[in-house]
């Protein structure tokens, strides 16, 4: 009788300690959830330096990190070329990696998270036609220590003729592109900004 006591002991203890662990650890994303959301980027090469972050560690980053956050979605044409020049421009400069998410489900919804993400970034955001706040994608930040040091969003509400093709292809764009972001870039690594 006192065995079948400890054996109920130790059973319950381990259900404990799992239930704990489930709902306090928030796990970092596995490689199978990165193939997942960057497959359908058909223009990204395999060796590409993105790592996707779901939206708790995109916040978590945005609150207290360093580093360069792209929120894009393989839907849009804009960000399957803007992925592809992203990932060459960052290699170029020996950046490991860019956090990558796809807001849009979040964003759609409205959620808490997505509020949060408008919240922080609500001076670096255009509005839609309600005059709401919204993160159109593609959005490139660059985040230090937590704070906004550059962002990009020039491809986010293209009303233009030029298709992303077009525009991408063309030498004198990628060159004013690259320029841009080689600056953004250089502020993320030289700027000090007051906490």
């Amino acid at each position: 009788m006192k065995k079948i006591k400890i054996i109920l002991i130790i059973i319950i203890a381990c259900l404990g300690a799992t239930i704990i662990y489930n709902k306090f650890d928030v796990k970092e994303t596995d490689t199978t959830e990165i193939d997942k959301h960057l497959a359908e980027y058909t223009l990204l090469n395999d060796d590409n330096i993105y790592v996707f972050k779901n939206i708790d560690e995109i916040i978590n980053i945005m609150n207290n990190k360093t580093g360069i956050i792209l929120f894009c979605n393989p839907s849009s044409n804009w960000c399957q070329y803007y992925l592809k020049a992203i990932d060459d421009i960052a290699k170029s400069n020996n950046i490991k990696e860019i956090y990558y998410n796809d807001i849009k489900e979040d964003r759609n919804n409205n959620s808490l998270k997505y509020q949060k993400i408008v919240s922080k970034l609500y001076d670096y955001l255009d509005t839609d036609d309600t005059n709401n706040k919204r993160l159109n994608m593609p959005y490139l930040l660059f985040i230090k220590n937590g704070n906004v040091v550059a962002y990009d969003n020039r491809f986010s509400m293209v009303s233009s003729e030029i298709t992303a093709e077009e525009y991408w292809n063309d030498p004198d764009n990628v060159m004013d592109f690259e320029n841009q972001i080689n600056e953004y870039i250089y502020l993320l690594n030289k700027e000090d900004i007051a906490q």
